[in-house]
């Protein structure tokens, strides 16, 4: 699942050159954009811009924002924007769009809010804080702040923000509409492609891992070919919000449910409990505070249930020893105890 997301979210073509009479809009490869790309590439490809995404993300890339990084503490996809937006300036571009987006839409109805993390939201303030080569190479910067998760609000924002370009009320409409209906096509058909691994799992009686994580967590410089390890260990492998509309959660939680990608960590960990196939890793970067609170509660969830409960710590380092050593032991654990089951069960027989 790692893999079809990642190639469904980036495989849209742009327009040529001459296609695009209202030029070209760079947009960085990273954090929300990972969330939302099909709804702003349809957005722009409509109002005829070409747009550039920034090259696949890699160390080179990393490397080329290192001292624009104003804190070592934040998590190392918030640091690679800014090697993303330096490769979007090289690319030639003359201008990048970057939103603002305090919420997303809300996915589990009830879910308390639908809240981004604090870095996600405000991330491309800090890029026009500290990236001179914006100044430098005169490239309009846009980051506004934009009320994704509201429709009504969110057309008359982007009417505000691209006035400027002679585009009319109408011609923003009829655009976002189209782009809305992207944005859940896509949402489709990563649930689509979820239930038919879902189904192949309970037929055949093999395991599926549901890695869980943030919606950047299948860029595979961030995820460091964690999902190919398991894959390579003979488990299929899922992602959260593959699957996380398949159960509706027990309520109330410990936690308050504020936060948009917990929300789907929650259900897809309830989900797992219900399914003897599948077992859930949660991946979070080094960095990341709010998942001090995620952790503690996917693992109740998982554990009032008594199933096994991993998480993976991930930063800028890529040497997977440890990693492979934690995986092989859930997977020693999950042979055992499918075998203390079967002489459970044979025993009751006897």
């Amino acid at each position: 699942m790692y893999q079809y997301k990642y190639d469904r979210l980036f495989s849209y073509n742009p327009l040529s050159k001459l296609e695009a009479i209202r030029g070209s809009i760079g947009i960085p490869r990273v954090l929300n954009i990972y969330e939302n790309f099909p709804l702003w590439f349809t957005f722009f490809n409509e109002l005829k811009f070409r747009v550039v995404l920034s090259s696949k993300s890699s160390k080179s890339i990393y490397e080329k924002g290192l001292e624009t990084i104003p804190s070592e503490s934040v998590c190392y996809p918030g640091k690679m924007v800014h090697g993303h937006i330096i490769n979007l300036i090289e690319k030639g571009v003359e201008r990048i769009f970057y939103p603002c987006i305090p919420y997303e839409n809300k996915e589990i109805k009830k879910a308390d809010n639908s809240f981004n993390c604090p870095i996600v939201t405000s991330y491309p303030e800090v890029i026009k804080a500290n990236v001179d080569k914006i100044v430098d190479e005169n490239i309009e910067l846009m980051i506004p702040f934009l009320p994704i998760n509201n429709f009504d609000r969110l057309q008359k924002r982007l009417h505000e923000e691209f006035k400027k370009f002679d585009i009319t009320k109408s011609e923003i409409s009829k655009a976002l509409k189209k782009a809305w209906e992207e944005q859940i096509k896509y949402k489709n058909d990563i649930k689509i492609e979820a239930e038919k691994i879902l189904k192949q799992i309970r037929n055949n009686e093999f395991k599926g891992i549901v890695l869980a994580g943030r919606p950047y967590h299948i860029d595979p410089e961030i995820h460091h070919g964690i999902p190919n390890l398991i894959n390579n260990l003979g488990m299929a492998v899922l992602t959260e919000d593959s699957i996380s509309h398949l159960n509706v959660i027990e309520k109330p939680l410990r936690v308050v449910d504020q936060w948009a990608y917990h929300s789907r960590l929650y259900s897809a960990a309830s989900f797992v409990t219900m399914e003897k196939n599948l077992e859930l890793i949660q991946l979070n970067s080094f960095g990341c505070g709010l998942d001090s609170v995620t952790i503690d509660q996917v693992q109740e969830i998982l554990n009032e249930k008594s199933r096994n409960y991993t998480s993976i710590k991930i930063d800028e380092g890529s040497n997977l020893g440890a990693i492979k050593i934690r995986l092989r032991s859930l997977l020693a654990v999950i042979n055992e105890n499918k075998e203390i089951k079967k002489s459970s069960n044979n025993d009751n027989k006897n």
